[in-house]
C-alpha cells in the first residue's frame, strides 16, 4: 500500500471535445485563460498562435487537433494549459477539470513523441540562436540614393529623410495642453515615458488644419532633440537617385512656413514632386524651439535613450495580423502598381512583373505565401521593395502602419516551431502598450535560395522582352 501511494502521481484532467483526458501534473507549470494569439502563417497544423505568457512568446498548440486530427478549439471559450516540453508549450483545451491521482480519465499517451512530430523541432545550440539575433540585418542598397519616408498634411506631400525619423505612432487621446504655446504646438504626449511635443506640420507650414483623428506622430530627431510632427497620414518610403533631388526655387522660399523645404524630390515612376523637408530649419522655427526648450525630456533625448537602445521596424498587415521587417533591409515601400505584367507558368504567389524606375521587379503575393486573405483591391496595399542577392523583389501587403522602434530588451528570439517558420522569423516583439506580439521577419529568408533564383529569371526574362 505503502509503495502504490509513493508511485501514484498527479494527473491534470481536462475535457476536449466532452472526452476526459490526463496529463502528467508535474509538467504543468499553470492553466491560464486562454489570450489573444499572434497567428504563425503557415505554422504546424496543430499550431494555433503564440501567446505572451508572463512576458514570454508561448506556441499553443490545439489538444483538439492533437487528440482528434481536426481543429474545433475556441481561443475565447478554452483554458491553456502551460506545459513543460523543454521548451514551454500551451496546450489549448475546451475545460480544466481537476487535479487527480485516480484512473477516472484517458491518458494521453507519448504526448513528448507527438509534439515533436507536429513541431518537426530541432534543438539547436544556443550561440546560433544568438548569433542570428544579433547579426546585422541591413542590405546593401544602390549608391548614392536618399531614403524618404513620404507624409501628407492638408492633401500635399511631403518627405523627411529616413536617417531623422525615429519611429511613428498614432496619435493617441492621452495629449497634455501646452500653455501659452503658439498655434502650431498641438501639446505635449508621453512616448515610452518621454515627454515629446506635438508640432502640427498643417499649421506650420500655414496651410489649413484637419480633424486631428487618426493622425500620426513622426518623431523626428534633430541631433539630440526631437518633436511629434502630426500629419495626417503616412505614404510610403521613397529611395531617390541624387539626380532626382532638385535645390527649391527661390520664388518658393518666400511664402508662410516654405523655409521648411530644403530640395524637391521627382518621383519618376509617379510622375509626383515631392517636397523634402529640412529637419534643421524644423527644429529652427520659434514655435519648434520653445516647444522644445519648454518640453522636459525633448531636449537631450539621445542621452536618454542610450540606456535603452532601440530597433527600428516597419509594421506591415497581412490580414489581421501585423509583422515586422527591419527598417534597414528595405529599399523603399510604393503603392500597388497599376500596371502588373503576369508571366504564364510562374507560381500561384507571383503576381508579376512590374516596372520600378525602369527595373522589371517581380511582385511576390506575400498574403499567399502567409495564408491571409486576399484583398488585393485595398487601396491601402503596399509594394514592399527589399533587395536580395542584388536581386529587387516586391512583396506586396495589405498595408504598411509605421515605422517602429522597439527597445532591444523587448526582443527575444521566437518559441521553436518547425524548420521552415523558425528561418523566416527569427525574432518577436513584444509590446507593452497592450501585451501584444508582433512576428519579425528576417529578410534574407523571405525567399528560398530556389525562389530567388527563379524571381531572377523572371526578371531577366522580362527585360529582355522588353
Amino acid at each position: 500500500m505503502e509503495n502504490s501511494q509513493s508511485t501514484a502521481r498527479n494527473r491534470l484532467v481536462f475535457c476536449v471535445e466532452d472526452t476526459r483526458h490526463e496529463i502528467d501534473a508535474d509538467l504543468v507549470l499553470a492553466v491560464v485563460r486562454a489570450s489573444h494569439l499572434t497567428r504563425v502563417p503557415n505554422g504546424p497544423q496543430a499550431l494555433k498562435g503564440i501567446a505572451n505568457f508572463k512576458g514570454r512568446p508561448v506556441p499553443v498548440v490545439s489538444m483538439s487537433f492533437i487528440l482528434n486530427g481536426f481543429d474545433r478549439s475556441s481561443i475565447n471559450d478554452g483554458k491553456m494549459i502551460v506545459y513543460d516540453h523543454g521548451q514551454i508549450i500551451g496546450l489549448l483545451v475546451d475545460e480544466v477539470l481537476r487535479l487527480s491521482s485516480d484512473d477516472s480519465a484517458t491518458p494521453v499517451l507519448a504526448l513528448h513523441e507527438i509534439l515533436e512530430m507536429q513541431f518537426k523541432s530541432s534543438r539547436r545550440a544556443s550561440d546560433f540562436r544568438l548569433d542570428r539575433i544579433s547579426r546585422n540585418t541591413e542590405i546593401a542598397v544602390p549608391a548614392e540614393t536618399t531614403a524618404l519616408l513620404s507624409f501628407r498634411a492638408s492633401g500635399q506631400l511631403y518627405g523627411l529623410p529616413l536617417e531623422h525619423v525615429r519611429e511613428v505612432v498614432a496619435l493617441g487621446d492621452a495629449i497634455s495642453a501646452f500653455p501659452g504655446a503658439g498655434q502650431a504646438v498641438v501639446g505635449v504626449v508621453a512616448i515610452r515615458d518621454i515627454s515629446l511635443p506635438l508640432i502640427s506640420l498643417a499649421s506650420l507650414m500655414g496651410l489649413e488644419t484637419n480633424d486631428l483623428n487618426n493622425s500620426r506622430v513622426i518623431v523626428v530627431a534633430n541631433g539630440a532633440d526631437l518633436i511629434g510632427l502630426v500629419v495626417d497620414e503616412i505614404d510610403v518610403i521613397h529611395r531617390l537617385a541624387k539626380e532626382h533631388i532638385d535645390p527649391v526655387p527661390a520664388v518658393l522660399q518666400r511664402g508662410r512656413g516654405e523655409g521648411q523645404i530644403e530640395a524637391v524630390g521627382r518621383i519618376s515612376n509617379e510622375g509626383l514632386l515631392i517636397a523634402i523637408l529640412s529637419p534643421e530649419k524644423l527644429f529652427a522655427d520659434h514655435s519648434v524651439t520653445h516647444a522644445v526648450s519648454q518640453t522636459p525630456g525633448a531636449r537631450g533625448m539621445e542621452k536618454t535613450l542610450a540606456f535603452q537602445p532601440t530597433e527600428q521596424f516597419l509594421i506591415f498587415q497581412l490580414g489581421d495580423e501585423n509583422y515586422g521587417l527591419p527598417v534597414g533591409a528595405v529599399d523603399e515601400v510604393l503603392r500597388l502598381p497599376e500596371e502588373i505584367t503576369r508571366l504564364p507558368g510562374a507560381p500561384e504567389f507571383v503576381l508579376g512583373v512590374a516596372n520600378v524606375r525602369g527595373k522589371a521587379v517581380p511582385m511576390i503575393d506575400q498574403r499567399r505565401r502567409f495564408d491571409a486573405p486576399a484583398s488585393l483591391g485595398s487601396k491601402k496595399a503596399r509594394a514592399i521593395i527589399v533587395t536580395m542577392s542584388a536581386l529587387q523583389v516586391g512583396f506586396v501587403v495589405d498595408g504598411v502602419s509605421e515605422v517602429k522602434a522597439i527597445p532591444t530588451s523587448a526582443l527575444s528570439s521566437t518559441p521553436e516551431l518547425s524548420a521552415e517558420q523558425d528561418s523566416v522569423f527569427d525574432r518577436i516583439a513584444h509590446l507593452e502598450s497592450d501585451g501584444s506580439m508582433i512576428l519579425l521577419i528576417d529578410p534574407r529568408q523571405l525567399l528560398s535560395q530556389t525562389e530567388t533564383d527563379l524571381m531572377a529569371a523572371l526578371a531577366i526574362g522580362k527585360s529582355g522582352g522588353d
